[in-house]
């Protein structure tokens, strides 16, 4: 079977060399939306949460994570 689209939100602090990390995750990218909002809210910037699309495993993810904290 393959692999279903995953949506996570990952959020990074701004400061320097602070590296992106995965905070939620859902198959569907509204609920994750939601979840970017709610950080918004609490008064996260826009410039320090990215939502990414990805395969379903852990590993996906995490390679995903870590090709984005490459050079932080």
């Amino acid at each position: 079977m393959a692999n279903r689209k995953y949506h996570t939100l990952i959020v990074i602090d701004g400061t320097p060399g602070c590296r992106w990390s995965p905070e939620f995750g859902d198959y569907d990218l509204e609920t994750v939306k939601d979840e970017r909002d709610d950080y918004l809210d609490r008064g996260w910037k826009r410039r320090e949460l990215q939502i990414i699309t990805t395969g379903d495993t852990q590993a996906e993810i995490d390679a995903a994570v870590a090709e984005l904290n490459k050079g932080l």
